[in-house]
């Protein structure tokens, strides 16, 4: 929050937001659904249990929040509740691009604290909506283009869609090679609690830490009570649609804010605002600058929302969570975590709290790893935490139901149960749907651009994901302007079936060229599919075009000479021949080819000498040699006589290194003029 902003009148704001929240909630229809309100300053997308939303307004651009709606079906008291801060819009969280070692803060400008002073880049589009399930916006710095992407997907742990899916998809669409990497900070809070522990693998972490690659857990959790929570968000870091971070920093919200990328790190501080006086945690992912080639594409996602918890409440109060689902990835077997919460909810010290987990035939443990644990003594009020790593015993598609239990010395047994369902791994399948090359009309390709459709489906027992189509042309074609090779459909259900299209465009050779489509997912192994598209010769001409009907003594009318296909021109002049006595000249202009986006070349609309029906040097000269279809010059004409008059070029003169040739006889148009 800003340096300026006190506890008191945060928590004001966000009571006030829940307010209206719960107005706007009680108005909504049911289902996942948008909101697009003119007066808004946020744009947002909501269901039953959370909703996105996104600051549209000059400060702080694209900066998102996410809030509980209905939240947890059977907690009633985490309804329209706060998960990321963003009252009454989106500032205090905000992503970091890095290129070339350069940071740029994505979205726009802000005078607060949060990225004040930072680099920015260039709004391309949005935020808008994408349908009504996802809120896109894309931002360019220099060559790197980035688009985040905010939508509603199911959770690991709760199996419901009550969790936000951020993703940058990053972009080099410059001529060289760039390292680009990304820092994801999010200013994390529970309703009007902005203090409570991050819980991760055995861990509740109340100050400063890391965690890299090697240590990284599947996802942390925060609530404040386990017996009576207001809140349980969850963040999920390796896993399901999530992109593993390289490293994970959890922090106090001030350090991030004023660090765009490096921070104030003290190992064993607490979460007490940087330069302030009031608690305040938040986290930030980071993605390591990794080399990226011209025209590539990386995807990066973190998941945030509801955290799923199976709560047996008691004397020592217990919870469990683990992923409700499971399945190999490609490079790793299916092993997963299972974490347990112990609460001493008595009145007394509990003494020599013990906890099993009890495991059915099929799940083992990881070697290394007991089953049972002594926690010692939990004062009142006191909360531990143990994890454990499972692997399943098969492949196949299998439900299993497991236990934990806690005791002590002076409190009964209480024990509650978890079930995880073991996915059969997914297959992805992919095939080419395309015409077989370019046709040809009126000496233009047609379709043009060409559309290369792949068909990618999911033949497996569990969900593909981070799926990546990459689409690698040979010589002889090439991407359309815009478009970009790799794309990311995200995940790919069992059964399902998803397209993905392509514009191409040819180089300028003739022939048969192959294409491929690759597939890539964090959870199989590659596929590809093939096939070759066919280039056909085009004509280069120069041509003069004229109303084809009749026209009326008198009538004015514009006769255009164009350029078809003509390779590296830098200058052309010509002279135009036409009967005296049925047509007279009127003027000469420039045509689309000597309109440059950046200048205005060189033209001459020549001498117009209507007694001899003759114009006489019109022509222009590029700034570069160019590969040119389009007009040459407009010619406006009144029609003076009846009779037939025939148009014709003249003296037509191309420059160029080499100069273009000219595969027909140059043009020629007749008009009929009638009474």
């Amino acid at each position: 929050m800003s340096g300026l902003t006190t506890r008191r009148s945060r928590v004001s704001l966000v009571l006030a937001a829940a307010a209206i929240a719960v107005l706007a909630a009680s108005m909504a229809a049911s289902g996942q659904g948008s909101t697009e309100a003119g007066d808004s300053p946020n744009l947002e997308v909501r269901n039953h249990y959370i909703k996105i939303f996104v600051n549209r307004t000059d400060d702080a651009t694209a900066r998102y929040a996410v809030d509980s709606t209905g939240g947890d079906p059977l907690n009633p008291g985490d309804d329209n509740k706060p998960l990321v801060y963003g009252h009454p819009r989106p500032w205090t969280s905000y992503t970091t691009i890095r290129v070339d070692g350069v940071d740029y803060v994505f979205g726009g400008k802000t005078e607060r604290r949060a990225g004040k002073g930072a680099n920015y880049g260039v709004r391309v589009s949005g935020p808008e909506l994408s349908g009504r399930e996802s809120i896109v916006a894309t931002w360019r710095f220099g060559d790197i283009e980035v688009s985040q992407v905010l939508s509603i997907v199911r959770s690991t742990t709760t199996g419901l869609h009550d969790t936000a899916r951020i993703t940058y998809i990053v972009t080099n669409q410059g001529p060289v090679e760039h390292a680009v990497g990304a820092r994801v900070m999010l200013d994390t809070m529970l309703g009007a609690n902005d203090g409570a522990p991050f819980r991760a693998k055995d861990k509740a972490i109340l100050s400063d830490m890391a965690f890299g690659s090697s240590d990284m857990p599947h996802f942390w959790q925060a609530f404040d009570s386990l017996s009576s929570p207001s809140v349980t968000s969850q963040g999920t870091l390796a896993g399901a649609d999530a992109t593993p971070p390289d490293r994970v920093i959890v922090t106090n919200w001030g350090s991030l804010a004023d660090g765009v990328w490096d921070v104030d790190f003290v190992p064993g501080r607490d979460f007490t605002r940087a330069g302030e006086y009031e608690l305040d945690s938040a986290i930030a992912l980071y993605w390591d600058p990794a080399p990226l080639a011209p025209g590539d594409s990386r995807e990066y996602t973190t998941l945030y929302g509801m955290g799923g918890i199976s709560i047996a409440p008691g004397v020592l109060s217990i919870g469990v969570t683990s992923p409700a689902e499971v399945t190999c990835g490609k490079d790793r077997p299916a092993t997963f975590p299972i974490v347990a919460y112990v609460e001493n909810s008595g009145p007394t010290v509990a003494l020599n709290v013990r906890i099993a987990l009890e495991l059915p035939g099929g799940l083992t443990l990881v070697s290394g790893k007991q089953g049972s644990s002594v926690l010692g003594d939990l004062a009142p009020g006191q909360t531990a935490q143990v994890a454990w790593e499972v692997a399943p015993e098969v492949r196949d598609q299998a439900e299993f139901r497991y236990s934990v239990a806690v005791e002590a010395e002076n409190a009964e047994r209480n024990q509650v149960h978890r079930t995880v369902r073991v996915l059969a791994p997914p297959k992805l399948a992919v095939k080419i749907q395309a015409p077989p090359g370019f046709a040809v009309r009126g000496d233009e390709y047609d379709p043009y651009p060409l559309k290369l459709k792949a068909i990618i489906k999911n033949m497996g027992g569990a969900p593909a994901y981070g799926v990546k189509t990459t689409l690698a042309l040979s010589q002889g074609l090439g991407l359309a302007p815009r478009e970009k090779a790799s794309k990311f459909p995200g995940q790919v259900a069992p059964g399902e079936t998803c397209e993905m299209l392509w514009q191409v465009v040819p180089t300028g050779e003739i022939g048969s060229f192959d294409y491929m489509v690759k597939v890539t997912s964090r959870s199989t192994e590659d596929t590809f599919a093939s096939a070759e598209v066919r280039v056909p010769e085009l004509l280069s001409r120069v041509l003069v075009v004229a109303p084809a009907v009749p026209l009326k003594s008198g009538q004015f009318f514009t006769v255009e000479v164009l350029a078809r296909n003509l390779k590296g021109l830098q200058e052309a002049m010509f002279d135009l021949r036409f009967d005296a006595l049925v047509l007279e000249a009127i003027s000469v202009s420039r045509g689309t080819v000597f309109v440059e986006e950046m200048a205005m070349p060189y033209w001459r609309e020549g001498v117009i000498d209507n007694s001899s029906g003759l114009i006489g040097g019109v022509g222009g000269r590029l700034t570069k040699r160019q590969d040119v279809s389009g007009v040459l010059a407009y010619i406006s004409f009144r029609a003076k006589a009846p009779g037939e008059c025939r148009i014709a070029l003249e003296n037509v003169l191309l420059k160029g290194d080499p100069v273009p040739a000219i595969s027909s006889s140059l043009g020629h148009a007749t008009v009929t003029v009638v009474e």
